[in-house]
């Protein structure tokens, strides 16, 4: 098959959907197929992920990616677009988020090039979000899409029913690590680590208001943030306001994010909402217990409390969550048992099964498959 993936910016970015749009493009070229990818990115960008040599890259390079553009500059991204596409011939495209995907779908009306929407996000976003006021739109427009695909099944009920014959659920990928943590060793210093975009999506202010609940009673403790994002300065304030700023490391993005999981002790990640929290599957797949809030799409997919981790009650509670950590952080033994029991994660998400389901979702709606 020709395959053509559409996503906004790839620029040296670190998210969960840059790495996972690489991770599938790379599956489907080890499989024979012809792979392009199409991005807003000028004509410098590089990939922070390893991405095959096979995959054609174009990128778009007409004006900053990451700022709203007007409606001339719009109208001529369209028709490059449009005719890269038309040029190209894929048999199926596939846009990672709603902007790429409606963005896709407008340039290439009246082609019959089947699109696939990979959403990256549970519904329950418009929950938090501004763009809340627009979902029925937003919902609307699916129906311009061949088939949208979401990271678990329980999410398919969240979405109006015009949509649901068109949803497949497909989960990312976790993969087998070679060296695990030890959470229940003894240790002089301890580490609760999160790993995600400092952004309002993860949350991180509950997180250390909720350390710096338990930071009394946990002297051994420190916390570890990895990431970059918008909220750095704001989070780097709170901690020095709540007294723990010697004991907060925000230590941004890094090459090595494995060392960071097999040498922390517990794992905890704060978000309002995920799609697949990767952070969470990561840091079990190391045999670590993880936290998050029993209300937070998708952290709830995976973590089962008293097995494999513990689930805060609520979604943004920092008492309730302080609660929650408070009784791992003092139980080297409960935490241990929980890590060994994560580590079975990597099972149910296999990659050769994941993009199995995925070559067969593109076959079905291809052209030409």
């Amino acid at each position: 098959m020709r395959l053509l993936f559409v996503c906004r910016m790839f620029d040296r970015g670190v998210g969960g959907v840059e790495r996972m749009a690489i991770l599938l493009m790379n599956a489907m070229v080890e499989r024979g197929h012809d792979v392009s990818l199409f991005t807003w990115d000028e004509a410098n960008a590089r990939a922070y992920y390893p991405m095959s040599e096979a995959i054609r890259w174009n990128r778009l390079d007409m004006g900053d990616p990451g700022t709203s553009a007007g409606l001339v500059l719009r109208l001529r991204r369209m028709r490059r677009f449009r005719r890269f596409a038309t040029s190209s011939g894929p048999d199926v495209v596939v846009a990672f988020q709603h902007g790429p995907f409606l963005f896709a779908a407008s340039s290439l009306l009246g082609t019959r090039v089947p699109l696939v929407l990979a959403e990256r996000n549970a519904p329950d976003r418009f929950d938090y979000l501004r763009a809340g006021r627009r979902r029925a739109t937003v919902f609307g427009t699916m129906r311009l899409a061949k088939a949208v695909t979401v990271q678990f099944e329980s999410y398919i009920q969240r979405y109006p029913t015009h949509v649901r014959p068109r949803i497949v659920a497909i989960p990312n990928p976790v993969y087998r690590v070679a060296e695990y943590a030890e959470p229940g060793a003894r240790k002089e210093q301890r580490t609760l680590l999160s790993v995600g975009r400092l952004s309002y999506q993860k949350n991180f202010s509950a997180l250390l208001r909720a350390f710096a609940c338990v930071s009394g009673d946990c002297p051994e403790w420190r916390l570890r943030i990895v990431g970059e994002g918008e909220e750095r300065a704001a989070l780097q304030a709170l901690a020095d306001e709540l007294g723990i700023g010697p004991r907060v490391s925000l230590v941004g993005p890094t090459p090595d994010v494995s060392a960071e999981y097999r040498a922390a002790d517990l794992f905890c990640l704060p978000s309002r909402w995920e799609g697949f929290p990767n952070a969470i599957a990561e840091a079990m797949a190391h045999g670590l217990p993880a936290v998050a809030f029993e209300r937070c799409a998708g952290a709830s997919e995976l973590i089962v409390s008293g097995h494999n981790g513990e689930l805060a009650d609520g979604n943004g509670d920092a008492e309730s969550l302080s609660s929650t950590l408070k009784v791992l952080m003092q139980d080297a033994g409960t935490r241990e048992r929980l890590g060994k029991e994560a580590r079975d994660i990597v099972e149910a998400y296999r990659p050769e099964g994941v993009f199995d389901r995925w070559e067969r979702l593109l076959r079905r709606v291809a052209r030409h498959p």
